[in-house]
């Protein structure tokens, strides 16, 4: 009977030991950063031997850049093919809406160019510590001590400092025009060329390609090129669902003394975003961002997926703001009075936003050697996300980071590896699909979102009931607050949140909202 016990206790011990143990390695795991933080100390690195050939880089915009500074310390060429780089305007959805820049593009754009800041604060921008000032439903959203920096520019003046510093690459050129098609190789195992109809109207045919990247940003064209090539690539590999959201960035361009009476508290002046509310309840009110930009101006953000309008003059801004309902905390004081005081001194400028299909072209299903070997494409170019998550410039320079690993792994040779571009999709596949699912199944809980074929409002759910969950003891507990923090700027991956410290919990936690 005595050995009997012994035994049960020796097993019911051993148990306790390894679970003590899978905790532990679960822990590591999960607190383990993620692959690409650790590829950030390659980036800006120039390889000894640059390989022969031409990039073609479609596309000019921010994905465009950071690829071609990427592709210039590994290429003897890079062509940059853009109508109008320097200005590109209304052909950008976002040119002139409020924008937030996740810590991740920060640091690598840094690494890229050592005069990042120099050049951005000569256009009016500042280096801040990236305290984004979210409130969910009222409720701040803390954010833990010592974080890296982001940057406060609008888009227009960041965009014109990268492309400033692009062209220190001397083996970098513009040409002006759009991508008409794909050239392949006889037997399609490569993009042998590109044609470009240049700004004039006369077509150009750009030889000995090396690379080709689909920088087309929303657009998308990698696909339709590939397609027209002749290369099998089935429509089943798009993915898209509806957001139906609607936005308004609302500019007041305002004097030194105007700014200095504004009752906007110290502390958050020198934040990047003054204020960010985000609902709980989309019905009841919608996002809402307060942001003081380069150039004194002042950018106030509605977004909208329930309400049913957004403000469309000075006169309904702060009646549109009382309509807000449900909030768990009020707006901050200082609000009111600070718009009341903008539009009785300024005529604010509207530009307004429709965000339809939302798409995620899935190359990383297709079979291998379905891809010509040297195609990738960067950013929106093959994942548009739901721009208020304020996601795009980092997704572009991590798209940016794996590239560049991926080119420092190819040894000195004349052609890529036959496997380049399936290595590619395949090395991006892990967290293009976590942050479409991530983002996706956010915005399945707004009103009036149409999800993707085959998956309704409900999907999701218990995925939106941990995320409130989570929110909730982030605004009591350091270590959730802190991982949150981490995975909203793209520091840390999803799992950050599965650690075995937080997810227990997250889980005895009732929600607040």
């Amino acid at each position: 009977m005595t050995q009997g016990l012994e035994s049960v206790a020796f097993a019911a011990c051993a148990s306790a030991m390894l679970l003590a143990g899978a905790g532990f390695v679960w822990q590591r795991s999960c607190k383990k950063p993620p692959i690409w933080v650790q590829q950030l100390d390659l980036l800006g690195e120039r390889r000894e031997k640059l390989l022969p050939g031409t990039v073609v880089v479609c596309g000019g915009s921010v994905a465009g850049i950071v690829s071609a500074r990427i592709c210039a310390d590994h290429f003897e060429r890079v062509l940059v093919v853009d109508p109008d780089i320097e200005n590109p305007g209304n052909r950008i959805l976002q040119w002139n809406a409020a924008h937030l820049y996740l810590c991740l593009f920060v640091t690598g754009a840094r690494r890229l160019w050592n005069k990042f800041d120099d050049v951005a604060k000569s256009l009016g921008g500042r280096i801040l510590p990236a305290d984004l000032q979210i409130h969910y439903s009222g409720v701040e959203l803390p954010t833990p001590g010592g974080v890296p920096d982001t940057l406060l520019l609008r888009r227009p003046s960041l965009q014109k400092a990268m492309y400033s510093l692009l062209q220190d690459q001397k083996n970098v050129s513009v040409v002006p025009g759009v991508v008409r098609s794909f050239n392949p190789t006889r037997d399609r195992s490569a993009i042998e060329s590109v044609t470009v109809r240049r700004v004039d109207g006369t077509l150009e045919t750009l030889n000995d390609a090396a690379l080709v990247l689909d920088c087309s940003g929303k657009m998308q064209g990698g696909f339709k090129w590939l397609k027209s090539a002749g290369y099998d690539i089935s429509e089943k590999i798009k993915c898209s669902y509806d957001p139906n959201l609607r936005y308004m960035t609302c500019s007041f361009k305002i004097t030194p003394e105007l700014e200095a009476r504004l009752p906007i508290p110290q502390a958050q002046r020198d934040t990047p975003a003054a204020y960010v509310y985000v609902p709980h309840d989309d019905t009841q009110s919608c996002f809402l961002g307060v942001s003081m930009n380069d150039g004194n101006v002042i950018q106030v953000l509605f977004g909208d997926t329930g309400m049913g309008y957004l403000p469309q003059s000075a006169e309904e801004l702060l009646p549109f703001l009382e309509r807000f309902r449900g909030q768990k905390q009020p707006l901050p004081q200082w609000l009111t009075p600070t718009i009341q005081m903008l539009i009785d001194d300024v005529e604010p400028e509207f530009d307004p936003i429709n965000l339809n299909l939302l798409t995620f072209i899935q190359y990383h299903l297709l079979r291998p050697g379905s891809l010509p070997s040297n195609f990738a494409a960067v950013g929106d170019a093959f994942l548009f996300l739901n721009p208020v998550h304020g996601q795009g410039f980092a997704k572009a320079m991590l798209n940016g980071i794996t590239l560049n690993s991926l080119l420092h792994s190819v040894p000195n040779c004349t052609s890529l590896p036959s496997n380049f571009s399936t290595r590619y999709f395949s090395d991006s596949a892990g967290i293009m699909n976590g942050l479409w699912d991530a983002t996706r199944l956010h915005d399945y809980g707004s009103t009036n979102c149409i999800p993707m074929p085959g998956e309704t409002k409900e999907t999701g759910r218990v995925s939106r009931w941990l995320g409130e969950k989570l929110i909730s003891l982030s605004t009591r507990d350091d270590e959730v607050a802190s991982a949150l923090w981490h995975v909203r700027q793209m520091l840390a991956d999803d799992k950050a949140l599965m650690a075995p410290t937080i997810l227990w919990k997250v889980l005895l936690t009732p929600s607040i909202f």
